[in-house]
């Protein structure tokens, strides 16, 4: 299986060239999930951008098929990013990221914006944790760390936070197939992931009008983990970003609304090949 090395340890990642060839120059499209899933929640996007040009998926530390890491901060991960970059001679990128990965991107545009010749942050926030929020993972990670994620807990709280009300009751086999994917993480590495992302994660609301990267920013009508007001306050911020919205998506619209992601993702791309 292809793995690259990091300062997280090893990370999976699927490497797909564009058909009929890359063109020399042109930035690789990088895809990143959310906290919870692997590289497959990309599937429904994979084929479009493949059109386009190269595409790596990457499964992050402690989840898919990646090593479990030490324990690390969202700004450790976005070294480790580039550490991967490097590793797979990315020389520049347009990363699409969805919750998580949409805050990696945005830490890679302030801190190395020479790296991305533009990003995409789908479902995401730039705002840091509340303290109640805080509270209530570092219970979750307690229990998830001792026993695993109860079924309760993934029925009554997880799912209703990731997935919209019509794909609960339409495209259940979707749910089942999150569930099972992540009943198969290391505990450690949810819980590590989980306490870099959703309890130690630091607010960079007032240091995005730094971008200048070419933004994409979007969201799930009817996602609840991070409500439309995040996406709007990061579009909000960076100058000349576009804003849409994916009907009739959840906090995982890539997966679960892909026709409607794709309408806006795959031109917008497009657009920054070079």
């Amino acid at each position: 299986m292809p793995y690259l090395r990091t300062r997280l340890g090893r990370w999976f990642f699927e490497d797909v060239e564009r058909e009929g060839g890359t063109f020399a120059g042109a930035p690789t499209i990088v895809l990143l999930h959310s906290l919870l899933c692997d590289g497959g929640m990309w599937r429904g996007q994979v084929g479009p951008l493949r059109a386009l040009g190269r595409v790596v998926v990457i499964d992050s530390p402690g989840h898919g098929k990646s090593d479990v890491p030490p324990p690390f901060t969202l700004e450790d991960h976005t070294r480790a990013l580039l550490d991967a970059f490097e590793e797979l001679r990315i020389g520049r990128a347009i990363v699409a990221g969805v919750s998580w990965g949409g805050m990696l991107a945005m830490r890679v545009a302030l801190h190395h914006p020479g790296r991305l010749a533009a990003m995409a942050i789908l479902d995401s926030s730039a705002d840091g944790t509340l303290w109640k929020e805080r509270l209530e993972y570092r219970a979750m990670c307690a229990v998830v760390r001792a026993v695993g994620m109860p079924p309760r807990l993934l029925k009554e709280r997880v799912v209703p936070l990731m997935f919209a009300p019509r794909t609960r009751t339409h495209a259940p086999e979707l749910v089942d197939e999150f569930v099972r994917t992540l009943g198969g993480f290391s505990r450690e590495g949810v819980t590590r992931a989980t306490k870099a992302v959703s309890i130690d994660r630091p607010s960079i609301v007032e240091e995005l009008r730094r971008i200048t990267v070419p933004t994409l920013v979007g969201y799930g009508e009817y996602d609840k983990a991070t409500p439309a007001a995040h996406s709007r306050r990061i579009a909000s911020r960076i100058g000349g970003s576009l804003l849409a919205v994916f009907e009739g998506g959840g906090h995982l619209a890539a997966l679960e609304v892909p026709d409607a992601v794709n309408q806006h993702l795959v031109p917008f791309v497009r657009e920054h090949m070079g």
